[in-house]
């Protein structure tokens, strides 16, 4: 018996060790979930928003908190506590997943949880690429109703897709305007 873990050792290293993988699986998770999950052959480019990376490294953290309060302390409303919120962080975890903008070459989608807004091209009146130099751009877009988007670059967006956003928008008679953002 005296080489066996007790339970608040077993919950303790169970939380280091989640508390240790959260970083690498809340910034892997993500971008690996909506890269397979929601791959198309038309996308130019799969934007994975911030907010899915934030809101899964929340629900491990509570559920890393869980593990913490059931190491120090063990009874029936801890135990009842816990579960609330270890359930609850696989529904937040299971949300930081839903959320995804993609740029594909016949629409713009926007994905936020259960709501899907898409755009066709030839609904696009003007693209406005706003960049500074050393840093990354920025995408506006305004449709022939006047609805006004926004979308940032971010790591994903190369020379090539760019590129291929600029076509698409010549492409649909859309007006592309580049311009350095003034201060």
């Amino acid at each position: 018996m005296l080489n066996a873990l007790s339970v608040r050792a077993k919950y303790f290293i169970t939380a280091l060790m989640l508390a240790i993988l959260t970083p690498f699986l809340a910034f892997f998770m993500p971008l690996t979930i909506s890269h397979t999950f929601y791959f198309n052959r038309d996308n130019v480019v799969l934007i994975t928003p911030p907010s899915n990376f934030i809101m899964l490294l929340i629900a491990m953290g509570l559920i890393v908190l869980a593990l913490i309060v059931l190491g120090l302390k063990r009874n029936p409303y801890i135990y009842a506590i816990s579960s609330a919120i270890i359930l609850s962080s696989f529904v937040l975890g299971y949300y930081s997943f839903l959320s995804y903008s993609a740029i594909q070459k016949d629409q713009i989608v926007f994905q936020h949880y259960h709501k899907q807004t898409i755009y066709k091209w030839q609904d696009i009146n003007e693209v406005i690429y706003e960049y500074e130099i050393g840093s990354v751009g920025t995408y506006y877009f305004q449709t022939t109703n006047n609805e006004q988007f926004v979308i940032e670059e971010n790591g994903q967006f190369g020379l090539d897709e760019k590129r291929t956003i600029y076509q698409l928008a010549i492409l649909n008679e859309a007006k592309f305007i580049e311009r350095e953002k003034s201060d």
